[in-house]
């Protein structure tokens, strides 16, 4: 069948009486990892189509492809009619969208030599006992433009680079413990190799011994990396307005959690890798302020459940073409008043099996796998408690903020969360 383009798919939607949308994606990517003395390349092109539809019963139709067709378009339409009417299915209408700045870098479209000059100074700056175990590097472009039956036609062209390396303390008679680290960003500038074997320089010194102690009753010093692999997803559940209508978070829009902790989500944060000027619905990003002063203020939503819970609709869609929109943060950059002494906090900075915990409740379990003290690397022990008592527990933030995955932290203090060796 003869491809569309998408005003013509968006045309026959039209005369169908539907209401239509597509998200339209185009990424081009360049991969090189390094393990073990070899190379790994790889370089591919991903082209995709997520039509969703909306016909005159407010049935919802989704259907994908990497072309966009006629059939792709009938796809949706019959899976419209295996829906249920739904009075809160509809598409937004169009809201002017801000481009983003210094989004797109122009190196990235041949990232190549790029790529391969990161990975290879990583290989070459391995100071004192620091073991190279796997690096990777990428970059590319992508494109991603959303069209509707009502007005919506946003498009942004974006780049993209990343690094990332894992290391252990490696001598005789002696194996540290794996640390893994990243950097990305929109522009090739964004990328530090050097700063990334600095960082994991440091961590592995650290661990380059290790002992186990009794630490219960002890404070716990999450770095911004740990924030990012312990808060964000259980905050990111928490905060979406489809969970807590649901009743499936344990927190409550208006509830003073009683810390001073306050939290942003920032779509638009500068140089991050997924800023965005637009969500997965084509409305403009803004920041949200999801908590102040320990009070949870927003939730964060989209055009349905913002419809469906009679709530401000926050534009926090995040979707692939693949998918129908959900709801995420974006950056959540959190706050807390500044400290000069952690007394005798356990600095945790990695953490395993946060996937385990029990998102309605915010109960978790992990493993503190890279940990250090005053006197030296931690053995491995786990740490345990619920979203709300680490909320509550934050009694403020020891350095500089810092962009690490999904969070802008600074280093959390944070008391009674339950540590066993």
């Amino acid at each position: 069948m003869a491809e569309l383009s998408l005003e013509g798919l968006i045309s026959k939607a039209r005369s169908l009486g539907v209401q239509a949308e597509v998200m339209a994606v185009d990424v081009s990517i360049y991969e090189l990892s390094w393990e073990k003395m070899s190379y790994y390349g790889l370089t591919y092109r991903e082209v995709g189509y997520g039509v969703r539809l909306i016909d005159d019963q407010r049935r919802l139709g989704f259907a994908y492809g990497n072309s966009l067709t006629e059939d792709l378009l009938e796809m949706a339409v019959r899976s419209a009619r295996a829906g249920r009417p739904d009075p809160h299915n509809a598409l937004p209408s169009p809201e002017p969208v801000t481009p983003l700045e210094g989004a797109y870098d122009p190196a990235l479209e041949e990232p190549y030599e790029v790529v391969r000059g990161l990975v290879n100074e990583v290989l070459s700056s391995r100071p004192g006992n620091l073991n190279i175990i796997t690096t990777r590097g990428w970059g590319g472009t992508s494109r991603v433009r959303v069209v509707s039956t009502e007005g919506v036609d946003v498009q942004q062209q974006a780049s993209f680079a990343g690094l990332a390396a894992s290391a252990n303390y490696l001598s005789e008679g002696y194996v540290g413990p794996e640390v893994y680290e990243f950097i990305d960003s929109r522009t090739v500038k964004g990328i530090s190799a050097e700063a990334l074997v600095k960082e994991l320089h440091e961590k592995v010194s650290m661990t380059s011994s290790r002992r186990r102690e009794d630490l219960r009753g002890r404070p716990v010093l999450l770095t911004p990396k740990a924030v990012n692999e312990l808060l964000f997803p259980l905050l990111n559940h928490a905060v979406s307005l489809e969970n807590v209508h649901r009743g499936k978070s344990p927190l409550r829009p208006g509830e003073d959690l009683g810390s001073k902790v306050s939290v942003t989500d920032d779509p638009r944060l500068p140089g991050g890798a997924w800023s965005r000027a637009f969500d997965g619905e084509g409305l403009p990003t803004r920041a949200v302020n999801v908590m102040a002063s320990g009070v949870f203020r927003t939730a964060l939503s989209n055009t349905y459940w913002s419809a469906r819970a009679g709530a401000e609709n926050t534009h926090s869609s995040w979707r692939t073409y693949m998918t129908l929109p959900a709801i995420s943060a974006t950056y959540m950059v959190v706050e807390a008043p500044p400290l000069s002494d952690v007394g005798d906090a356990v600095v945790v900075d990695q953490v395993e099996g946060v996937h385990t915990s029990n998102f309605d409740t915010g109960e978790f379990s992990v493993t503190a796998s890279v940990a250090w003290d005053g006197k030296g690397g931690l053995r491995e022990f786990v740490l345990s408690g619920d979203l709300r008592s680490l909320l509550r527990g934050i009694a403020g933030a020891a350095g500089e903020r810092r962009r690490y995955g999904r969070v802008v932290s600074a280093p959390l203090l944070v008391q009674g969360l339950r540590v066993s060796s």
